[in-house]
């Protein structure tokens, strides 16, 4: 895996129960949200792949992947792998760096900027299709505030809100158009979302691969500031479970 060139110690101290946060961000999101068993929950397909469970025994991490259909993906977000049951297959393991912001921002007056509702869905889609950004499912933007900037009617760049845990609010789906990249306009979107963020009285924060240098470069260039690791994994049905 290609090095950010960072030390992955920490540069900001924040609550230690960011260490497991979509655990948290799925004990408080609302129902329509989250399916749970037991002590494991999961965002519900359409909202997001991602489970958690108090912690990543292959018993407790049972109860979260036996909500999976066949051909659906699970992921966690953990600091060390978990245990998994057998009968599921790692797809994908990365490593992300978790960045909280240690500005105050401040609100865009870009009259571009506009809010991102119901009826952008279908161009949220595609553009997150186009540049993927990360998961972004069929209904990831009901899971918080999204902006857009619009050129010639196109929606060209996007970021909104993924998760809530506690007073952290992260940040997710920072895309632009590959015709419009290299114009700030991410720099822009990020800065106003985080600001209306901290508007609220909460705390923008982010998870990104360690190997995705240039956007590291960029959040520690707007103040955000390196919390922890974590480790992605993604767990499918093996073939023969499924059958």
């Amino acid at each position: 895996m290609q090095s950010s060139g960072i030390d992955a110690a920490s540069e900001i101290a924040t609550e230690e129960y960011l260490a497991n946060p979509v655990w948290i961000a799925l004990t408080e999101a609302s129902p329509a949200f989250v399916e749970r068993r037991e002590s494991g929950a999961r965002y519900r397909p359409e909202f997001a792949p991602f489970g958690a469970a108090q912690n990543y025994t292959a018993q407790s991490v049972s109860r979260v992947a036996a909500m999976l259909q066949p051909a659906q993906r699970l992921s966690f977000f953990t600091m060390g792998k978990p245990d998994l049951p057998p009968g599921f297959d790692v797809v994908r393991e990365a490593v992300a760096y978790q960045m909280i912001a240690a500005n105050r921002f401040a609100v865009s007056s870009d009259e571009r900027i506009v809010r991102l509702g119901a009826a952008d869905t279908t161009d949220m889609l595609r553009l997150a299709e186009l540049t993927e950004p990360g998961p972004f499912n069929a209904r990831t933007n009901e899971l918080g505030h999204f902006f857009g900037i619009r050129e010639g009617g196109q929606l060209v760049a996007m970021a909104g809100e993924r998760m809530t845990a506690g007073k952290y609010v992260e940040i997710s789906a920072v895309c632009t158009h590959p015709e419009w990249r290299g114009r700030g306009l991410g720099r822009v979107l990020m800065e106003h979302l985080s600001a209306t963020i901290q508007e609220r009285d909460k705390v923008p924060f982010l998870h990104v691969f360690t190997s995705n240098v240039p956007a590291v470069r960029l959040y520690r260039e707007l103040g955000f500031r390196i919390a922890r690791t974590l480790q992605l994994t993604a767990i499918v049905r093996s073939s023969a479970a499924a059958n």
